[in-house]
């Protein structure tokens, strides 16, 4: 805080004599100047009248040397103490005026409540971590997660190398289901330990969360083929089945838990309820179980690509061989690039229409400024190349190309 309000003061004293040096300097810069020009002109008509004199066209050539020497007296400007003092007067309003709007207009359209707050939870790292973690009660509220959160990110800023903390705070803010700082904490955390396995399930859950289903369902069947008994992998397994609407597996999922774990756990009954409802709701909704291909997209822009604060962002996938009507398709308001999303049958458009039985598929992403996907008026896009239906994909699109 301290080195903002130096690097503040240093920009204001540059701006005061960027506005000061002009008011004082310009008046005797403007009299030396002209006073210059004058002698100049008076030199120069000089030596003309003494040329007129040494040719014999000039009979009065004393008579016009002193009246051009009056006409030189008469031109010159005498450079008076009183102007720097009404220069004075005209700067000094000028810089308090500056620094009054830039002091008072950061105060009151800046952020320097949120920085005095963040400076006030960064002390506060011990405290925070006692309430929420060593000695919670009812009293803890998201708020006091949030500060935590803030607390620990400015500490791991400074001191990166800590394992533990990187873990830590990628389970914070997978709690608050903030998908896309966990995944970039438990990335980090994977490289500071020879263990990376035991991030290999929260990192998972974090994937899922941020739209890398198919990256999540690798490393979850990864965590799995080495502990098949690992119930926090068969939870975060259930979780993506239930994100991807699929009840059947979610089903299936659950009931792997309750076969490994004891009954009197104080989760087996949540669990239970759990099976429950998604039987209920496989009951009431009489679906088959979602089938074809998933597309894992990272969707991109390039540096041409105008930003369109309102733009709205379609995702879809088409037939390669027919013509431009979208299968399944994604509407994303306010996109934050890059972007991951998985795309796949749940997204059809309509319950009869989908990518099963296409051989290949395009997909492409749309950004359109007035938020209709026909409407073309400064619309930018781009495509993936063909792509078969036979199995899952990892892909990226970058839009680039104006409409």
């Amino acid at each position: 805080m301290i080195l903002f309000w130096i690097g503040s003061a240093l920009l204001t004293l540059i701006l005061a004599l960027v506005i000061i040096l002009p008011l004082t300097r310009g008046r005797a810069e403007s009299s030396h100047s002209r006073n210059q020009l004058n002698t100049e002109l008076y030199k120069q008509r000089l030596q003309e009248l003494e040329d007129d004199r040494e040719q014999g066209l000039l009979e009065e050539g004393e008579l016009a040397t002193q009246e051009l020497q009056k006409s030189l007296l008469d031109d010159v400007v005498v450079e008076q103490p009183q102007h720097y003092k009404r220069g004075m007067y005209l700067w000094l309003p000028a810089v308090l005026i500056v620094v009054l709007v830039g002091y008072l207009g950061y105060f009151q359209f800046g952020a320097y409540d949120r920085v005095s707050e963040w400076q006030h939870n960064s002390g506060r790292l011990s405290e925070l971590t006692q309430k929420v973690l060593l000695e919670p009660d009812g009293d803890v509220t998201e708020q006091d997660m949030m500060d935590l959160i803030q607390a620990l990110r400015t500490k791991l800023y400074t001191d990166g190398d800590d394992f533990r903390g990187w873990l830590l705070l990628g389970r914070l803010t997978l709690e608050m289901r903030d998908g896309e700082t966990a995944r970039d904490a438990f990335e980090k955390a994977m490289t500071l330990t020879d263990d990376p396995e035991q991030v290999m399930v929260p990192y998972a859950e974090a994937l899922a969360i941020s739209g890398e289903e198919l990256r999540a369902e690798s490393m979850i069947k990864q965590a799995l083929a080495k502990d098949p008994n690992n119930l926090e992998a068969w939870s975060v397994f259930a979780f993506m089945a239930m994100q991807q609407n699929n009840l059947t597996a979610a089903i299936a999922r659950w009931e792997q838990i309750l076969k490994r774990m004891a009954p009197d756990n104080p989760r087996y009954a949540m669990i239970e309820r759990s099976v429950d409802y998604a039987k209920e709701r496989l009951a009431e909704d009489d679906q088959a179980p979602i089938t074809g291909p998933r597309y894992q997209v990272e969707v991109n822009t390039s540096t041409n690509t105008p930003y369109h604060p309102a733009a709205v962002l379609f995702v879809y996938a088409m037939d390669a061989a027919g013509d431009d009507v979208p299968l399944v398709a994604q509407r994303i308001e306010n996109p934050s690039f890059p972007l991951t999303l998985t795309l796949s049958n749940k997204d059809a458009m309509r319950p009869d229409v989908n990518m099963n039985g296409r051989d290949n598929v395009i997909i492409k992403a749309r950004l359109a400024p007035s938020g209709n996907v026909t409407d073309k008026t400064g619309a930018w896009e781009g495509r993936s190349g063909v792509l078969s239906t036979a199995k899952d994909r990892e892909l990226m699109v970058v839009i680039d190309t104006e409409l």
